[in-house]
């Protein structure tokens, strides 16, 4: 019987990281193709992939595959099955999403169509986000790096986030990524969509372990 309900609830979470993973990739890709700002981490993965010579996607999966190894130096303890799925998939549907997006919105879109992208691209990240974190089988590789770091040095995690938030866009910028509404969207709106998605999914999972 635990060994069934063992199994059912890795299962439960692992669906729920899918979901959260594609959700996050599809606001990413939305950001890209509105080109009126991506937010702080897609601004950077943007700018590495124009500087590589890569596809956005294929930067965020070398983005995470770097901060993963750094992971597994300083806190492998953070490290779980979702913090490696989260950092080999997620580029590769940042991609998929790419591509299929001016299936719908057409290759020119509308000021209009752009800024309900930029809208919705935040809603998607937020929520995919929250959904992937309240199956708790790990932490996103740059997550798991940043709580490391306000741990090690005591400085609330708020505030490195905020930092990491500020080096990204930086960084991305300086990369060629592009930085602007977008970018404000995504650094102050995904962290308050995101805790109550990760709430409901928590509790989502616990009512369905129930049954």
């Amino acid at each position: 019987m635990n060994k069934k309900r063992g199994l059912k609830s890795l299962i439960l979470r692992l669906i729920f990281i899918l979901i959260g993973v594609m959700g996050a990739a599809l606001g990413c890709a939305l950001y890209l193709r509105a080109e009126l700002g991506s937010d702080p981490v897609t601004a950077f993965v943007e700018g590495l992939g124009r500087s590589l010579g890569v596809t956005a996607g294929m930067a965020t999966n070398i983005l995470y595959a770097v901060t993963l190894v750094v992971l597994l130096i300083v806190d492998r303890k953070l490290i779980h099955l979702g913090t490696a799925i989260y950092a080999f998939a997620i580029g590769s549907f940042i991609d998929l999403f790419h591509y299929l997006i001016p299936f719908v919105v057409g290759g020119d879109p509308s000021m209009l169509i752009r800024i309900v992208m930029i809208l919705l691209g935040t809603v998607f990240i937020g929520i995919g986000l929250g959904l992937y974190q309240s199956a708790e089988l790990g932490l996103g590789p740059t997550d798991g790096i940043n709580q490391t770091i306000a741990k090690k040095t005591g400085i609330s995690y708020r505030y490195v986030r905020i930092l990491y938030d500020i080096l990204m866009t930086l960084a991305g910028w300086l990369l060629g990524g592009t930085v602007w509404f977008g970018t404000l969207l995504g650094a102050f709106l995904v962290g308050p969509i995101m805790v109550p998605a990760m709430e409901w999914g928590k509790r989502a999972i616990r009512n369905m372990l129930k049954n």
